[in-house]
């Protein structure tokens, strides 16, 4: 959780607001010192439509030490239904999309 969010507004994320499920351990996202809305379940090509929640997911590959060439080829697998799916939220006060990926 980024420092600028209070605590009141992770208390209202996690005891409050539906959750959804993942793969593995789902996280809620945050942005501008609130909870961002959670969209849904995201394949590549829904991605694709939010260039900045795709670059966030591209960014988290190269954190781990990806090649360029294997973040892509693995960014082509994300579907919304199977497999590795990344999970879209947007923000409430400035309107970025952010994603966040799993994997089975």
């Amino acid at each position: 959780m980024p420092d600028d969010v209070p605590l009141q507004i992770v208390e209202e994320v996690t005891q409050r607001t539906p959750g959804f499920y993942g793969w593995q351990q789902p996280s809620w996202l945050y942005h501008c010192g609130d909870g961002a809305a959670f969209l849904g379940p995201a394949g590549y090509h829904d991605l694709q439509s939010h260039p900045d929640a795709l670059e966030m997911v591209r960014g988290s590959y190269h954190q781990l030490g990806w090649s360029g060439h294997d973040t892509e080829a693995f960014l082509r697998q994300l579907d919304r239904a199977n497999g590795p799916t990344a999970y879209l939220f947007q923000c409430l006060h400035c309107g970025a999309h952010l994603a966040s990926w799993d994997i089975d």
